[in-house]
């Protein structure tokens, strides 16, 4: 395929299959908002509703109205209903949001987790965007007082929580903070957005990412040195083209000047955390640059794309080269996802002996691919 090929196709795949049917059989008009995964056969399934699926699948419709391949009114009514529902089944009197929810709308899991939390504000940062309520943005704020009263760490950032109240320090929930904080800032110039960008962003320079290495890792003490096992810890190629794309995204709102670091975090993943012969990127490595794992999800494909065709942009046009074939590997790869049994979903992980399993699909994958895919429309030409 050419790049205008790959292009051609995601339109029209988004338009004629995706969209038809995740606005029909994905929406629940008894109970309100989004349902969690769907069946091959395009059918909902009886299981409780993150918080975090709701705010995706609000980004994903609005994405496709930007995209040009839903219409308008079905877009808002996702939408407006999906907000509604997040708002009104998940945000607690602290401003924080809980995990999930049965089908009924009563609560399942309180677990205020971080992941969520993250969501949760760039899913009202979406709904913002399309219809400036005020009630949103003073969501928004109430979950950002919450963060800073409940959940502050001494070294910056903000904690974990599971179930069972166990406390841990992850750099992903924070990838995704920054990424919400970026949302707002795109859409608002309250400096509240702004200081939570730069906290987010220094964190990540001075902490996630490994001097020794230049890798951005996955899990810290709460002082945020990496956990090591055995000298190594793992990292995410996944994670470092998601990391490099939102750098940029900020240095074109502040100025902040992270292009070295950023296009090497994207070139570093490219040479260790990718296997050219089947054209993917790993799901786990060690900082030894060894293969934790050689499965490979499709969203790190998602992230290869967008971070490519973006930081491709970036360079004089004869060191575009290496940018260029990821972009195109990982779409040619993330293509093979969509071969499902019917049309418009998708495989989640494909095998290390390159074979595809299940039986449906995850509404939170939507996200990952509508946003590599927006990119590669806009920016691989």
């Amino acid at each position: 395929m050419t790049p205008s090929q790959r292009i051609e196709f995601s339109k029209n795949w988004l338009s004629n299959d995706v969209f038809p049917l995740w606005s029909g059989k994905g929406i629940d008009r008894k109970n309100g908002g989004f349902e969690e995964n769907l069946t091959f056969e395009g059918e909902p399934m009886d299981m409780p509703r993150r918080a975090m699926v709701q705010s995706r699948q609000i980004y994903s419709f609005l994405t496709g109205l930007r995209m040009n391949v839903v219409s308008k009114d079905i877009a808002t009514f996702a939408v407006n209903q999906g907000v509604r529902y997040m708002i009104d089944k998940f945000q607690q009197p602290s401003g924080a949001f809980i995990y999930s929810v049965n089908v009924d709308g009563t609560p399942k899991s309180m677990n205020p987790d971080l992941y969520t939390q993250a969501f949760a504000l760039f899913g009202l940062a979406q709904a913002y965007q399309l219809d400036p309520k005020p009630e949103y943005k003073t969501r928004a704020k109430d979950l950002i007082k919450y963060l800073y009263r409940e959940r502050s760490v001494k070294a910056g950032g903000f904690t974990e929580l599971d179930e069972k109240g166990n406390v841990s320090y992850k750099s992903n929930p924070h990838m995704h903070m920054f990424e919400s904080a970026i949302a707002w800032m795109q859409i608002d110039k309250d400096p509240e957005w702004w200081k939570l960008g730069q906290e987010l962003c220094e964190l990540a320079l001075n902490k996630f990412i490994d001097k020794q290495t230049g890798v951005l890792g996955e899990i810290f003490d709460e002082n945020w040195n990496h956990v090591r096992e055995n000298g190594r810890f793992m990292y995410e190629p996944g994670h470092q083209y998601e990391w490099s794309w939102l750098f940029s995204l900020y240095q074109d709102l502040t100025g902040k000047d992270t292009k070295a670091i950023r296009h090497h975090l994207f070139l570093s993943a490219e040479k260790h955390g990718t296997d050219p012969v089947r054209k993917i990127a790993f799901d786990e490595m060690w900082s030894d640059f060894t293969p934790k794992t050689i499965s490979s999800r499709f969203w790190p494909q998602g992230e290869r794309i967008k971070a490519a065709v973006r930081l491709g942009k970036e360079v004089p046009p004869s060191e575009q080269a290496p940018y260029h074939k990821g972009a195109d590997d990982a779409m040619d790869t993330l293509f093979k996802f969509f071969g499902t049994p019917k049309k418009g979903m998708w495989y989640d992980q494909l095998s290390a002996q390159d074979t595809f399993s299940g039986n449906f699909s995850k509404s939170s994958s939507l996200y990952h691919i509508i946003n590599a895919l927006e990119e590669y429309v806009n920016l691989r030409n």
